[in-house]
């Protein structure tokens, strides 16, 4: 038999209606407008040759190319550390009281916020901008981790203690399990928060606010502002929210597939 294949249904279309109506309304208020390009309007046709200009150049995907690395890098690190701390925080009563108040008291602090300390620190090189995002994924990823492993339902507790499990048995088949849910909502969050800090990392350091030179699509969209090219600026917006949203779904893929009774 012949497999069938997948059939687009309307509902499928409908994420797709306010871009077309906003790519809609665009065109016609070009068409309308007599002054043309400026410093806050450009046109769809100056935007299209501006990103066949910068893809061809390389310039668009090198930036790309540059943020993902850069973002994908401070993840694996505050994510790894998160998860370790988290860990440690929800399993151990001990090790709660002696991290839990001061990682509370640190993640109050807006992420931006730790730009002076980490640039003095480190400077204004590549190392303090992965810190940074580190910083923006290690919260919410140690956060719902402990969380979660500290508040597993008591049933499944109880079916450990009846089947005399270890502590090391308990943990691996029963309490990592019940809280894995909560614990990728918290990789997912914490992969948002690394990707804003990305962009923010390179468009403050990568050029005059700091003294430092940077690369991606944050200091892509700096450049744009400083030579008042919209097209580029427009174009730099929409490819953050484009592989923005790829990472997120990825992750939202990944989650699904490893741990099949989580659903969003």
């Amino acid at each position: 038999m012949a497999k069938q294949q997948p059939v687009l249904t309307p509902s499928a279309w409908r994420p797709l209606v306010v871009p077309l109506l906003l790519v809609t309304a665009w065109i016609a208020y070009s068409l309308v407008r007599d002054t043309g390009d400026s410093a806050t309007f450009t046109s769809p046709n100056a935007f299209a040759v501006a990103v066949a200009k910068d893809t061809a150049s390389g310039f668009l995907p090198g930036a790309i190319a540059a943020t993902l690395a850069r973002a994908i890098a401070g993840f694996l690190i505050g994510a790894s550390a998160g998860l370790a701390v988290g860990l440690a925080i929800g399993l151990w009563r001990p090790v709660d009281r002696l991290l839990s108040p001061t990682i509370d008291s640190a993640r109050q602090v807006a992420l931006f916020a730790w730009i002076p300390l980490l640039s003095a620190w480190l400077g204004n090189g590549e190392a303090m901008k992965v810190s940074l995002i580190s910083l923006g994924a290690f919260f919410p990823v140690a956060l719902a981790t402990a969380v979660a492993c500290a508040n597993v339902s008591r049933p499944y507790l109880e079916v450990g203690q009846v089947l005399e499990l270890s502590r090391r048995q308990e943990v691996s088949k029963i309490i990592l399990p019940a809280a894995a849910p909560a614990i990728v909502a918290g990789l997912e969050l914490g992969l948002n928060i690394a990707w804003l800090g990305t962009i923010g990392a390179e468009y403050l350091i990568g050029t005059g606010y700091i003294n430092g030179m940077g690369d991606g699509l944050g200091a892509y969209l700096a450049q744009a502002r400083e030579y008042a090219r919209m097209d580029r600026i427009l174009i730099g917006v929409i490819a953050l929210a484009l592989v923005g949203l790829a990472l997120d779904r990825l992750v939202s893929w990944s989650s699904r597939k490893v741990f099949p009774w989580h659903r969003q």
